[in-house]
């Protein structure tokens, strides 16, 4: 395995590990990077809704931003990867994507923040593709499941980027400090691990049937499938991500100190059940775990939406156990999907990651908005209510899913 050390401060990346197990680590810290960049930003929507004085209207239509920056740039990002290689754009992104996030810090207005969200949608969808990339590579090496495994390392990072918002929040930190903090960190750790990324993509599989001009582009009905899984997983993932706190703060009327809670619960177990999934699934094969994680992803936010129902401190433990459901069953759909995807005959796993990472993102699009409007025109929890729905078309998709 041939893996490049001439990158910046890559001589102090664990020098005498073996190069299979240097570049696991190296993929971990970019998921890492990823996952804490995405998490702080999340952290303080709250506060960035108040300084910003919007509705939830006006919130869920620039929470758009994001979303649709990643979608414009799927086709783009899985040239870019396929063209110039994993190791490249992933390096490229690492360092913008924690840039974009500082730039968010400093946004005076609504107009400031849309742009700098659409660059964060672009960044952050092109350092996933290059990293579920060098995933799928690996994961080809070690001849088993050990994707969820980077995937954990994501969620990590967003426990930790939460914890520290809670920890910032006690001491009236400014958003622009933080973010700033944050950005610094991600880059010291992409200059010392980047050098130990995979410089080598393969060669996807070859299909059955005779390869034809344009084909590493047509979606396959099983790359179709592992796409609206994804879309059912990534709606609710985004609900929690974007509404969590605002439901914890709006619907529970919790303390400020306290808005963090059920996101919180939700990154225990996602960083728990990602760090456990490959062993899971190396056992008990991916549909059946596809199936327990569509009953989970429902039945947490029907819980969260039940939640209110017990009134006082009850109601926000409940709500937290629903969110924690919730990241049970988001744990490992993602994972799984992108795996699939990356193994997918005739097509190269750039490219049938991005195609997957397409449809799924329509649920990032889409969940925000809802969520935002349907809040304002009738409740958040009817909000929640209907998005329960939406993580029961990750059960629907396994059922047409030959694994």
């Amino acid at each position: 395995m041939r893996l490049r050390r001439n990158f910046l401060f890559s001589f102090l990346f664990l020098p005498r590990t073996p190069a299979p197990i240097r570049a696991r680590v190296a993929i971990c810290c970019s998921f890492f990077i990823q996952g804490v960049t995405f998490a702080t930003w999340c952290s303080r929507i709250p506060d960035i809704r108040d300084r910003l004085s919007l509705s939830e209207a006006a919130l869920g239509t620039l929470l758009l931003a994001i979303p649709i920056g990643q979608l414009i740039s799927m086709a783009p990002n899985g040239l870019l990867v396929a063209r110039f290689g994993s190791r490249r754009m992933l390096l490229l992104a690492g360092y913008l994507y924690p840039a974009v996030l500082l730039f968010l810090g400093f946004a005076p207005n609504v107009a400031s923040l849309a742009v700098g969200l659409l660059l964060a949608g672009f960044a952050a969808n092109l350092s996933n593709t290059a990293a579920n990339t060098q995933g799928v590579q690996l994961e080809h090496y070690y001849r088993r499941s050990i994707i969820a495994l980077f995937h954990g390392m994501w969620s990590l990072a967003g426990l930790a980027a939460v914890g520290l918002a809670m920890l910032l929040g006690r001491f009236s930190v400014p958003t622009w400090a933080h973010f700033g903090g944050v950005a610094l960190g991600a880059w010291a750790l992409l200059s010392c691990s980047g050098g130990a990324l995979l410089t080598f993509d393969r060669a996807p599989a070859p299909s059955s049937s005779a390869p034809r001009r344009g084909s590493a582009w047509r979606l396959t009905p099983f790359l179709f499938w592992l796409g609206i899984a994804s879309l059912g997983c990534m709606a609710c993932e985004g609900t929690i991500y974007d509404w969590g706190g605002v439901y914890f703060r709006d619907v529970l009327d919790v303390l400020p100190a306290h808005q963090s809670y059920g996101y919180f619960a939700y990154l225990c177990t996602m960083v728990s059940g990602r760090f456990v999934a490959d062993r899971i699934v190396n056992r008990l094969g991916p549909r059946r775990v596809l199936y327990a994680c569509g009953f989970f992803i429902s039945g947490g936010l029907a819980l969260a939406v039940c939640a209110p129902l017990f009134g006082g401190m009850a109601a926000m433990v409940g709500a937290m156990v629903g969110f924690a459901l919730v990241g049970c069953g988001t744990s490992a759909v993602v994972p799984l999907c992108c795996g699939l995807a990356g193994k997918a005959p005739g097509v190269p796993p750039s490219i049938a990651i991005a195609q997957i990472s397409t449809i799924g993102f329509f649920g990032f699009l889409a969940a925000p908005p809802f969520i935002g409007y349907v809040a304002h025109a009738a409740s958040l929890r009817l909000s929640f209510t209907f998005m329960a729905i939406v993580g029961l078309l990750v059960l629907l998709a396994t059922r047409r899913l030959r694994l």
